[in-house]
């Protein structure tokens, strides 16, 4: 016997409305989404660069850039240098009073040449070490008593003039030109330097370096 064919329609119909009704929500959600509201914002700003510059300065000189070897001008009463004989220099170093920051200072290299001839060379007779001290300070041999703070050598150990530390030692700089900072020198000719070193001589060079904060 035959089933009717009313109630197969009926099922169909409401499969599609089901469908149909599905998809008008799927596009309700997109239409609610278009409508959205945007509203921009932007951040500007103008920068500038900073200035870094050092100086220095020595017992015979006021504050001056001494960018190259030909600028340099530590001053060391070396003319007549005796063996295990100490001589003593200062010279301190500052940020211009234009740096707008601070940052550090280190001596990273040193060289030396030597006298010409008939002088001679002295550079493998001679030896220094250096400390950190305030920039009032007198620079003489009591500035390496105690425990000043060394920045080539040690109370015990002196370098060759060719030679810095491994790791330089940075000091902070103040900008500005606030509170310089001063570094002093000893010079001496190695004990026990053979005499054929007598009337020679050299001129050594430190460098230093500057790094902005």
């Amino acid at each position: 016997m035959r089933k009717p064919v009313k109630p197969l329609r009926h099922r169909t119909f409401t499969r599609v409305r089901a469908v149909l009704a599905g998809a008008l929500v799927l596009g309700l959600g997109a239409s609610v989404t278009l409508a959205s509201w945007s509203d921009p914002e932007y951040a500007a700003g103008t920068f500038t660069a900073s200035t870094f510059r050092l100086q220095s300065s020595t017992n015979n000189t006021g504050w001056r850039d001494s960018p190259s070897v030909a600028d340099a001008s530590l001053v060391v009463g070396a003319t007549g240098l005796s063996p295990g004989a100490s001589e003593y220099a200062w010279l301190n170093i500052r940020t211009s009073p234009e740096s707008t920051v601070g940052g550090t200072v280190a001596l990273t290299s040193s060289t030396s040449v030597g006298g010409l001839s008939p002088v001679g060379d002295l550079t493998l007779a001679l030896e220094y070490r250096a400390v950190l001290t305030a920039a009032e300070t007198t620079c003489d041999a009591a500035a390496f008593a105690g425990t000043p703070r060394y920045v080539a050598g040690s109370s015990s150990a002196y370098l060759p003039v060719t030679a810095v530390e491994p790791t330089p030692v940075p000091t902070p700089v103040a900008d500005g030109g606030k509170a310089p900072l001063r570094y002093c020198f000893d010079v001496r000719i190695k004990p026990f330097t053979d005499t054929s070193y007598q009337g020679k001589g050299a001129t050594v060079t430190w460098f230093f370096t500057g790094t902005s904060a």
